[in-house]
């Protein structure tokens, strides 16, 4: 049992550290023909088997390091918040995903324009080539106009449900062709050198957080190594700690300060991205 959890442990600690830099497939995300995700999760089949993985992971972790089955008891729960965060982390990928097609977007249809089609052609003519899943929304979008939306109206509409934030540029110039006949490509041109001088700075700046987030990472996990490598070494050190009432609610209270720290950080950088810091 004590080798299974140790083993359980390390696998733990290394996903940890190393985090989404272990990856078995392209960084891609399924979706079917003509339809789009909201922003609302749906539950999916994996979700008891992620669930699962994350207690018997936390579980073991824990228990290698207290050596005490109470506290890996307790941490059977963990499983719920594993999934939780499993979901927003797929979620940021999709809208990480999204974001990187929003110019691949505005300049095919900037290129549409140009070539004389009015919006709806523009878009209508753009979308096969569009990439996934950015197709699927237009195919929403235009599925929205056949149902008697204008454009901007269902842009709108399709921003709010996807949480693709991007879209509000289409929409108000959208809102502004129809009102006052301006020249929409001229509008997609200037969105997109915008957009590309932003996208240039907010690589450079996630490309200095991605070493001081290792750093947190590994900081993070080297305190539970430690004691983990002091209760196998010398048991009756870390005795007090893990097999007494006080050093129980001392070490829930430490841990529960380094998972709050993690939590702020990553609020921190996450925001500070979304708004291209």
């Amino acid at each position: 049992m004590t080798l299974i959890a140790s083993f359980l442990a390390g696998m733990a600690v290394i996903y940890i550290v190393l985090g989404n830099k272990i990856k078995t497939r392209g960084r891609s995300v399924k979706y079917k023909d003509q339809r789009f995700e909201s922003a609302k999760h749906i539950k999916s089949s994996n979700d008891p088997l992620i669930t699962i993985a994350g207690s018997v992971i936390c579980s073991g972790l824990t228990y290698a390091v207290t050596g005490n089955l109470i506290f890996a008891s307790l941490a059977l729960f963990s499983g719920f918040f594993v999934l939780r965060w499993y979901r927003a982390k797929k979620e940021r990928e999709r809208k990480e995903l999204l974001q990187t097609q929003f110019a691949d977007v505005l300049g095919q249809i900037e290129s549409a324009l140009y070539g004389g089609l009015n919006p709806y052609q523009a878009i209508e003519d753009s979308v096969p080539d569009m990439p996934r899943p950015a197709r699927d929304i237009f195919y929403e979008v235009l599925r929205r106009t056949r149902s008697g939306d204008t454009l901007a109206q269902a842009l709108e509409a399709v921003r709010r449900e996807t949480g693709w934030e991007d879209l509000a540029v289409l929409s108000v110039g959208m809102n502004l062709y129809s009102r006052t006949g301006c020249n929409l490509g001229d509008i997609c041109r200037s969105a997109l050198e915008s957009y590309e001088d932003k996208e240039s700075f907010r690589a450079q700046i996630k490309a200095a957080i991605a070493q001081n987030m290792m750093t947190v990472k590994v900081l993070t996990a080297l305190p539970f190594f430690i004691l983990g490598l002091a209760r196998a070494i010398a048991p009756e050190f870390t005795k007090p700690l893990f097999q007494t009432f006080e050093g129980g609610v001392v070490f829930i209270f430490l841990t529960a300060w380094i998972i709050l720290g993690n939590i702020v950080i990553r609020g921190m950088v996450i925001s500070g991205l979304g708004k291209g810091v």
